[in-house]
């Protein structure tokens, strides 16, 4: 499992891209069901700085807090961006308390009088971990009532959810450009191929020289996202989309090679398996599980490492789940032995 801090680079650099409004008003037209959505001056968008900081949020780093015109009046939007490998069980506690501190900062800020309201506050969670989030999203379902007469007294505190790896496929592929469906795009890609079609979407949509800052950002972000990938610290951090797309291009060219001298390519592949003694096969089979993970890592697809290790599909598969295990998958006809 990895460790939340091997994920810090690429978590601060979602946090950039969500310091950008343009980002903002995608997640909210393109991922909120709500008629309120449409009622919204984009145009007003702007971040909040508050005087507040808790010990955990001087921690977490990740907290964004923006705010807009909706019918005369502020709206305010409480995001949290969520990298834990799990859900936070107790997220509604948390956002109650962090709410409670925006309020009071808005009341003393504001200098707000007796007949004063306050504003709306929409918490938004964006969670991007693998495991799918189950933590409820109502406060009041954390809270035992005891008895039927003490629910008066339960708090009621609702957040908005975007759990990334359950958002429907068709969503991301709708014909209008979206940034925030883009940057979940970039997130489910597995292969480079695909990490180079949504730059070429990016530079389409984004070539302006008022987008630049933007690009910029994306660029950044997708630096620290590969260098994640490719387990390789040397990716430096771009800052542009097209330095990106040539860096993955180069690689491409210099990994085909690298396989190729190494005999990994499908035809070489299997004229060195013609050439294997028997009494090599464990060591033999020890190499093309090594040259499974190797693939793995470089997010060759699946189907295209079945095609150079000459393995069918269905036992790629399942030699990638069994982890350190798949080995022992891997038998003696495998290595194609006359």
């Amino acid at each position: 499992m990895k460790n939340d801090k091997d994920n810090m680079p690429h978590d601060t650099g979602y946090k950039l891209l969500f310091s950008h409004p343009d980002l903002v008003k995608d997640l909210l037209t393109g991922f909120v069901k709500e008629d309120w959505v449409w009622e919204m001056d984009f145009s007003t968008l702007e971040p909040v700085n508050v005087s507040f900081v808790t010990d955990d949020m001087r921690e977490r780093h990740d907290d964004k807090i923006w705010r807009l015109r909706f019918r005369e009046q502020w709206l305010y939007l409480y995001l949290i961006l969520e990298f834990q490998s799990s859900d936070n069980y107790f997220m509604a506690v948390r956002l109650m308390t962090y709410i409670g501190l925006l309020y009071q900062d808005i009341i003393r800020s504001q200098n707000l009088k007796k007949g004063d309201v306050l504003p709306p506050v929409v918490p938004m969670v964006i969670y991007n971990g693998k495991p799918e989030w189950n933590s409820p999203c109502e406060i009041s379902e954390l809270i035992n009532p005891v008895h039927q007469s003490l629910k008066k007294f339960t708090p009621h505190l609702s957040y908005w959810l975007l759990d990334e790896g359950r958002v429907d496929a068709k969503n991301l592929e709708s014909t209008d450009f979206n940034l925030t469906a883009e940057l979940i795009g970039f997130e489910r890609c597995r292969s480079t191929q695909e990490i180079r079609e949504h730059i070429a979407r990016l530079h389409e949509h984004l070539g302006e020289p008022e987008n630049q800052e933007i690009r910029r950002t994306f660029a950044l972000w997708l630096s620290r996202l590969l260098r994640s990938r490719f387990k390789n610290d040397n990716i430096p951090e771009f800052q542009e989309l097209k330095e990106v797309d040539s860096m993955l291009a180069e690689t491409l060219t210099e990994w085909r090679e690298e396989w190729e001298a190494q005999g990994i390519a499908k035809g070489m592949a299997k004229g060195m398996a013609k050439g294997m003694a028997k009494g090599m096969a464990k060591g033999r089979i020890k190499e093309k599980f090594q040259m499974i993970k190797k693939l793995c890592n470089f997010n060759m697809p699946l189907n295209e490492i079945a095609v150079v290790t000459s393995l069918p599909l269905e036992k790629i598969e399942k030699i990638i789940e069994a982890g350190d295990k798949g080995i022992e998958l891997i038998q003696e006809e495998d290595l194609n032995i006359n």
